[in-house]
């Protein structure tokens, strides 16, 4: 089978034709189920006309990996982020998450987040294969600057008839003693003498869990301009410390349902239709303890005879206080109690067909996406300390250890004027919190990031011959029209409010008994609050009119991108191997609506763009033998702004004249990519290759300052065209390159040809490693000149390592992920004497990250499987710091997890 054929089948879905050649079938339970499905997603990845790799579905079943971040976080190049301990986004060979595109079937789908795909609202068990293409070709989509990830769903015709496939299991998170449980099932059957195939298929999964946490920001310069003493400029001081006590419900499900009629061997038509949602409801305490409230300016060098302690003494160094540690005398405790419950759905529905017609193959899909970036809040609350100063606590805190960041609350004593540390306090609840005085104090919310996106594709392929070889041609259109908004339902109201409505009311209307699940040290004690109560309470306060409707005005924006796309492609076969080489060209059109202040008035206002690129691409695959090949690859892609910055939520300052807001104007950041490979596929088992790739960057978006250029502000008589917009912009240019290395063998026919003992060749070997480097231009914004950094989700260095043993029914794995530290976002800076320095977090950055696994599998008989699956057994903590390791902002960690269960197969 020709590499475009097999490229064209893993984009469309399965062949026509339950016999078709080179067709993969779902795999069943084997006496080798990981060196198995491994040989034939290998046999996948050789035949591609692109750098590809490849999971087959066993292979997902082989680890604890529920989600499809989680499954393709094994394989070479690809590095996770997680979101409290689970796998959501990817770095594909070092770039940003954005950057990687995501696909069903082959059709591009539109994230719920936008730009940036989310993986864990997909759970693994849709998947029939994952192809994670990091070269691409002409017929995928342009805004593919790294790469592509296309989940290939199951269809009736991999099975000659009924199958049923599925599995249940339970088990138990260990910090807080929360429960697991995860199901699948798995039907397809073929009727009408096998013209008809019909797939259902339904996934539910959840946790439940607590977390260990604190986190310690923002870390600012001076303190804010409060110390001012000298070497204030190297001084970096956190503003606060607090402790966000999580209760979390997280889950997905997943459902399928597809319809597919052969009409002849020629002629094949579908209907489906795939559902995945993320769920996730969020119970937080959050205590923060700010220690800059009531913070006086100190100057000048220390006086010899040191001063009674007449303020809080918060970020001076002459009572003794460092940032690192120290005592505040009166700081303020805020708290909130929230309620969330988010849900990211994603809804793709699709209709297509596959004919062969006077030798052409023709393709063709119509399809509908709807998705949404759920963001419902029942309650949220609000409390503070009053003012009074003995009502507030001393806080001595404890920052030397960066993994265990501590405080101890004091009464405070106040004599005369002068502030002193009283008795120890160990319980929350020996200070007053009343509610907020300023502010709203409770809150209701029913929002979300909905999008809707219309797809009409067709692609057309047809063999030819080209000076005597064989020449596969293809071409192909799209349009899509993509819509994104931001819509939301906000009631809230003050403290001053509810006291007028005679409702106002305490923590013990809405705590319950349990007491703090995590095992951190936390310096005090404190009881949950409940959810029934708090959503109970905000529920009576919204139907009784307490809480008032907010004007959300300046949150709303629309944004409709237009997409229309073309491309020719040809893939020449030679003696040698093949040239694939092709172009696509992509005309895009942007309109967005928001709020913006013209004249003191909030006013719907529309911006509008437009770009047209071109994307050429080439690759070389060369075979060496039948068994060695060489890839080379040269790419190009562009990835688009997200949505909601090409929003013009613009607001203004006439005395300034400067604009704030989004930026319709924001191009795509560009990149031209090269790869060359070396793949061996050893016989008769075995994998190893070794690959260099390099990306040159261009119009990276950062923040910067330029004119506005536009007159959709100008009233009054005043035009404002003219005036100052710092915003997100196109400037930094760039590199990213790296070195990338893969090996797998299974030791068996070692073991066999030197007749050593039998069960010896059950033990095999997976592992991969990835070196990273990169570096971006940041412009220079103000007095600060321009910086060079690490692209933001590079990481140095990434490896996966895997030990596994299967023979005599027993599959049993060890897989172990590691990768350095990671930039998250880039900061603002500031010159002081002299000096560039973060104006407070600066650069954020994920420290390094590692997770530890273990799967065990025993095939009980033919249809049922016994499993045991051990995840994050090293409860690595999620960690990140500001601008250097030594200002840790965030510390978290989530607790080892145990599930056991059944898989069964009929």
């Amino acid at each position: 089978m020709s590499s475009a054929a097999v490229m064209a089948a893993m984009l469309a879905g399965p062949a026509i034709g339950a016999e078709a050649e080179g067709e993969v079938s779902e795999l069943v339970v084997t006496a080798r189920p990981i060196a198995e499905s491994e040989a034939k997603a290998l046999e996948i990845q050789k035949a591609s006309p692109a750098l590809v790799s490849v999971i087959a579905a066993d292979s997902v079943g082989r680890l604890p990996d529920q989600n499809i971040a989680f499954a393709i976080g094994r394989l070479p190049g690809v590095a996770v982020e997680r979101d409290q301990g689970q796998a959501r986004y990817v770095n594909l060979r070092g770039a940003r998450i954005n950057w990687t595109t995501l696909s069903f079937d082959g059709l591009s789908v539109v994230s719920p987040e936008g730009r940036a795909s989310r993986f864990d609202n997909i759970p693994s068990a849709l998947a029939s294969q994952i192809v994670v293409n990091k070269a691409v070709t002409a017929d995928m989509p342009g805004d593919t600057v790294a790469g592509n990830v296309n989940i290939i769903t199951r269809s009736a015709f991999d099975n000659p008839g009924r199958s049923i496939t599925g599995k249940a299991g339970l088990g138990i998170v260990m910090l807080g003693g929360g429960e697991e449980a995860d199901a699948s099932l798995f039907f397809s059957d073929r009727f009408m003498d096998g013209k008809l195939g019909v797939v259902l298929q339904g996934s539910k999964y959840h946790r439940n869990m607590v977390t260990d946490n604190f986190e310690t920001d923002p870390w600012q310069q001076g303190g804010g301009s409060r110390d001012r003493r000298p070497g204030y400029e190297d001084r970096r001081w956190a503003r606060e410390h607090e402790n966000k006590a999580y209760r979390l419900t997280r889950g997905n499900i997943g459902g399928t349902a597809k319809i597919e009629y052969e009409f002849d061997e020629n002629n094949r038509v579908f209907a489906s239709s795939i559902y995945t949602e993320y769920q996730d409801e969020e119970l937080r305490n959050n205590y923060i303890f700010r220690l800059d409230n009531g913070a006086v300016t100190v100057t000048g060098a220390c006086p010899a005879t040191p001063a009674a302690q007449t303020t809080s003494g918060a970020f001076d160094i002459c009572n003794g206080n460092t940032p690192d540690k120290g005592v505040v005398y009166g700081a303020q405790i805020t708290a909130t109690f929230n309620s969330l419950e988010s849900s990211e759905y994603t809804w793709t529905n699709t209709l297509g067909g596959e004919h062969l017609f006077g030798g052409w193959d023709l393709s063709w899909r119509l399809n509908y996406t709807q998705t949404e970036d759920g963001q419902n809040a029942p309650a949220l609350t609000n409390f503070a300390s009053p003012s009074t100063l003995t009502l507030r606590p001393t806080v001595a805190y404890d920052f030397t250890d960066d993994e265990n960041h501590t405080v101890q609350l004091y009464r405070t004593v106040v004599t005369n004027g002068v502030r002193s540390m009283g008795a120890r306090a160990y319980s929350i609840d020996e200070f007053a919190l009343p509610l907020a005085s300023s502010g709203n104090v409770i809150q209701t919310r029913d929002g979300g990031d909905p999008s809707f996106a219309y797809t009409a594709k067709f692609d057309a392929g047809r063999d030819l011959e080209l000076m005597g070889s064989p020449l596969r041609v293809k071409l192909g259109g799209l349009y899509s029209i993509r819509t994104k908004k931001h819509e939301e339902v906000l009631y809230a109201a003050t403290a001053a409010q509810l006291a007028a409505a005679g409702r106002t009311f305490t923590y013990d209307d809405i705590r319950n008994t349990k007491p703090f699940q995590g095992d951190i040290a936390l310096g005090y004690s404190f009881n949950y609050f409940s959810k029934s109560a708090l959503d109970n309470l905000a529920g009576e306060l919204l139907r009784d009119g307490v809480l008032v409707r907010q004007n959300s005005n300046g949150n709303y924006y629309r944004v409709q991108e237009r997409i229309l796309a073309a491309y020719a492609m040809g893939t020449w076969e030679q003696g040698w191997g093949d040239v694939v080489f092709g172009l696509r060209a992509e005309r895009t059109e942007n309109s967005g609506t928001a709020y913006a202040n013209v004249g003191g008035v909030q006013t719907l206002v529309t911006a509008e763009n437009e770009d047209t690129l071109l994307f050429p691409s080439l690759h070389l695959n060369y075979d060496l033998n039948d068994q060695m090949k060489v890839r080379f690859g040269i790419t190009t892609g562009a990835s688009r702004p997200d949505y909601d910055e090409l929003r013009p939520n613009f607001s203004y300052s006439d005395t300034d004249q400067t604009v704030s807001g989004g930026n319709p104007d924001a191009g795509p950041e560009k990149a031209v990519g090269a790869d060359l490979y070396f793949e061996w596929y050893m016989q008769p088992q075995g994998f190893f290759s070794a690959g260099l790739y390099y990306k040159s960057l261009t119009d990276v978006l950062f923040t910067q300052a330029g004119v506005f250029g536009r007159d959709i502000l100008n009233s009054g008589g005043v035009d404002r065209s003219g005036y100052t917009l710092t915003t997100l912009r196109n400037g930094g240019d760039g590199y990213l390159r790296g070195v990338e290395v893969a090996y797998s063998q299974s030791i068996a026919p070692l073991v066999e040809m030197a007749s050593l003992p039998e069960w010896l060749g059950g033990f095999g070997l997976q592992g991969n490693v990835t070196l990273n480097d990169s570096e971006v231009t940041v412009p220079a914004v103000g007095n600060v000149p321009e910086r060079k950094i690490p692209l933001p989700g590079t990481s140095d260095l990434v490896y996966n390592l895997s030990l596994y043993f299967e023979k005599y029914g027993l599959s049993a794995r060890l897989a172990y992920q590691f990768r350095t530290e990671w930039g998250q976002s880039v900061g603002d800076y500031q010159v002081l004497n002299g000096k560039v320095v973060p104006v407070t977090n600066g650069d954020v950055y994920w420290d390094d990250d590692e997770e530890l696994d273990l799967s065990v599998r025993y095939q009980i008989n033919e249809n049922f499987e016994w499993y045991f699956d051990a995840a994050n057994l090293t409860n690595d903590a999620g960690r990140r710091y500001g601008a250097d390791p030594s200002h840790p902002i965030e510390h978290e960690t989530f607790g080892r997890r145990y599930m056991t269960g059944v898989r069964f197969t009929f």
